[in-house]
């Protein structure tokens, strides 16, 4: 029921856009985007994957999943990932505690290093008063030089306690093509005005190889995303032949 309900709603924020005169990431400027038009970009645009839900259990490498256990979110792909996970052995104590809120958690996975996201973001920091025009356009002209990609949940609390390196090794994007799995080259955590609270992971990927070719192709068609925390995973994918704004592709 609650994947019928999630499933209309994102039909009718798509309609909605297109009677509003289409994506606004390909018909106006970031500096015309409303908070609906952000709220489109940050739900349903290609680069973003809202409501995921934690899947699987922890298992040791070179075993496959269940029978009948979920296979990728929406995928037509890898079905069979194993875990990378952050740490050895089965979590216990507080440990315990951080996976089974990382399982109960809801995520959503940006492909962070797109120019259309952080557009998004900053539009709305401009919006609620907290960043000027001027400082988002300066921001936003500069390029990553990394693929970036950020989880947000519900919980971070198993983040917050086990820290950036943990995670080094939990994740990795896989290409369809080639069947390449990339790991981060690093992890860094995102944190509230407190400075200690932890909002968000991104992780960072190489966008070329040891001799200078890019680690993505331009005919890559799915991007899968996998991510270990304890006895949880994530798994969701992006396609990059639709992640393309008014200024072409945008990963």
């Amino acid at each position: 029921m609650r994947k019928t309900v999630l499933a209309a709603t994102a039909i009718l924020a798509v309609i909605a856009i297109a009677r509003a005169g289409g994506d606004p990431w390909k018909t106006k400027p970031f500096d015309q985007w409303t908070e609906k038009d952000i709220q489109a970009i940050l739900q349903f645009s290609p680069w973003a994957k809202s409501n995921v839900q934690a899947q699987g259990a922890w298992r040791p490498g070179g075993m496959t999943q269940a029978s009948g256990s979920p296979g990728m979110a929406g995928s037509s792909s890898d079905t069979s990932h194993v875990s990378a996970g952050a740490t050895p052995d089965r979590p216990t104590g507080m440990e315990k505690e951080e996976s089974a809120a990382a399982a109960q958690a809801v995520y959503s996975v940006f492909w962070w290093s797109s120019r259309t996201i952080r557009a998004a973001s900053m539009r709305r920091a401009v919006l609620k008063g907290t960043m000027t025009e001027a400082d988002a356009e300066n921001t936003l002209a500069n390029s990553p030089d990394d693929y970036m990609v950020l989880v947000q949940g519900t919980s971070m609390l198993i983040f917050q306690h086990r820290g950036e390196q943990a995670f080094e090794k939990a994740a990795y994007i896989q290409l369809k093509k080639t069947k390449e799995k990339m790991y981060p080259t690093k992890v860094a955590f995102l944190r509230g005005s407190d400075g200690q609270t932890v909002t968000g992971a991104v992780f960072y990927f190489s966008k070329k190889g040891a001799t200078g070719e890019p680690t993505i192709a331009p005919d890559e068609k799915e991007i899968d995303f996998y991510l270990q925390m304890g006895d949880a995973k994530i798994v969701t994918y992006f396609e990059p032949r639709k992640m393309v704004d008014s200024k072409g592709e945008d990963l």
